[in-house]
């Protein structure tokens, strides 16, 4: 194996230097490359213009053993990639009628008629490989210069860059030997304590294998991801393993999964192996909570449905709540979540209930805004809890949105047995 290779990302499209679009392809082909040993020296954005696309790739390709561009491979004026690059490299342009052929067939499997300007992507750097594209009309091509340098141009569209690195670049990367069969990348996931924690936790674990191992924290909402990356051969996978495990032992109920675990799902998955369900009651998050259940495949197994209760009167008609709770403590209250959450599991039929309720701000109103309440329903028992986010409206219904599933992620692993024994009475 060989880790001395350079390799450099270059994006093209003036989307990226407006803010319209984020380069998630950088976070996505530098993931990928180091999961496999590889890591990008260098990343660049560049407009959709031929000096800047030919000024980017020439410094690029001076100094690398690898460059790899996305974007410019469409159909339309402004797409530019394939006919500066040929001319920077010093190669003419071919027609290749085997992208002809896949883009006819693209067409035909939609019953479309493809325009004259389809036929622009057919034309390949000469001496370069196509890369088929099942996802889109553009191909990727693949360009080697003879003496080690190679020069990858990739389709902007995620749907269609994604699929033809993992089956297309990586594959022949690896048969070159510039990455590694296997990962030498490990990802575990922690949820409910903060960076500083995490790291607090993690660090004595890993102070011995200092220089063998590196590790990098990435901070989300309510989430932290950890990533352990064996930088010397040395380090085996199985020391890999055996240190996430060890870990994850330190992380206890914080620990949320390997790899990147979505919550919803995790509970989604717990709830349907031991055929119980699920149903939601929000009001300052206006259905999100929901939509996290909904947006999981096979989620109708479980979830039962969610009411979205905004105003009192909603929750007096929908839920069956007394007037006297809401006037007593209010719409924002431990004993609104927790009637909530026990309404809408009796009007559904449900096993477990989650309910949200709160000030997602600017104003507040008893209490002051980014205050939260969370109610849930289990069959041994109905809990609340508070808690207050910082943000604007947007974050603090989002935060409110991961505590919830959080909170009910902690009960469920804490009372299985009594959740089991109740619900089969």
């Amino acid at each position: 194996m060989r880790h001395h290779k350079t390799v450099e990302f270059i994006a093209i499209g003036d989307e990226l230097l407006i803010g319209l679009r984020s380069n998630g392809h950088l976070t996505f082909i530098g993931e990928q490359l180091a999961r496999r040993g590889l890591r990008l020296s260098s990343a660049g954005e560049v407009p959709d213009h031929p000096d800047a696309i030919r000024r980017a790739f020439s410094e690029a390709w001076s100094r690398a053993d690898l460059v790899l561009v996305s974007g410019g491979l469409g159909p339309t004026s402004d797409d530019l990639t394939c006919e500066v690059i040929a001319s920077a490299l010093g190669r003419d342009i071919e027609h290749n009628t085997g992208v002809e052929s896949d883009i006819r067939e693209f067409f035909k499997r939609r019953n479309r008629v493809p325009s004259a300007n389809n036929f622009k992507q057919c034309s390949i750097i000469a001496g370069a490989e196509p890369l088929r594209n099942p996802n889109g009309t553009a191909p990727g091509q693949w360009y080697s210069d003879g003496n080690g340098r190679i020069a990858v141009l990739l389709p902007g569209p995620p749907n269609e860059l994604n699929p033809m690195f993992l089956d297309q670049v990586l594959p022949r990367l690896e048969s070159l030997g510039w990455v590694e069969t296997g990962s030498k990348e490990l990802e575990f996931r922690s949820m409910g304590i903060g960076e500083s924690l995490v790291a607090e936790k993690l660090e004595p674990l890993l102070e011995p294998h200092k220089g063998l191992v590196q590790i990098a924290y990435c901070a989300h909402a309510g989430m932290i991801d950890v990533r352990l990356n064996a930088i010397d051969e040395s380090f085996q996978p199985e020391q890999l393993r055996t240190l996430a495990e060890n870990c994850r032992d330190v992380l206890g109920e914080a620990f949320l999964g390997y790899g990147q675990p979505d919550p919803a799902e995790l509970i989604l998955n717990r709830l349907r192996a031991n055929g119980q369900t699920l149903a939601t009651a929000e009001s300052c998050t206006g259905g999100l909570l929901s939509s996290r259940f909904t947006d999981i495949s096979g989620a109708s197994k479980v979830f039962m449905g969610g009411l979205v209760c905004y105003r009192n009167e909603a929750k007096e008609s929908m839920l069956d709540l007394p007037g006297c709770l809401l006037e007593q403590h209010g719409a924002v209250s431990a004993e609104c979540a927790a009637a909530m959450a026990t309404a809408v599991a009796e009007r559904m039929e449900a096993d477990f209930a989650l309910s949200v309720t709160g000030f997602a701000g600017p104003d507040g109103g008893r209490e002051p805004a980014g205050t939260v309440y969370i109610g849930y329903h289990s069959p041994c028992g109905i809990w609340s809890r508070k808690e207050v986010f910082p943000g604007n409206r947007a974050q603090v219904k989002e935060r409110a949105v991961l505590a919830a599933l959080n909170f009910m992620r902690l009960q469920l692993m804490r009372n299985e047995v009594p959740d089991m024994i109740e619900s089969v009475k």
